[in-house]
């Protein structure tokens, strides 16, 4: 497997426990994500961020989404 492969892997793990975690489906959460930077994030900052629990992940990016507009908290 090479490192793209291992980044989407991780998005998409992500991406479902935000789902989880604020009752939206997987498009939902994707959409939410993408529009509020989230993925771009998750994307950026894979080498620092995959090394913490996927739920530290989670509340990263909601954080990171609220001060870009996110509403979701």
């Amino acid at each position: 497997m090479d490192l793209t492969h291992d980044i989407i892997e991780y998005v998409n793990c992500c991406v479902g426990a935000f789902a989880r975690r604020f009752q939206l489906t997987m498009a939902q959460a994707y959409a939410y994500l993408r529009r509020f930077k989230g993925i771009d994030f998750l994307i950026d900052c894979y080498a620092a961020e995959h090394t913490l629990s996927i739920e530290d992940a989670v509340e990263d990016i909601a954080q990171l989404c609220q001060k870009h507009g996110g509403r979701l908290a």
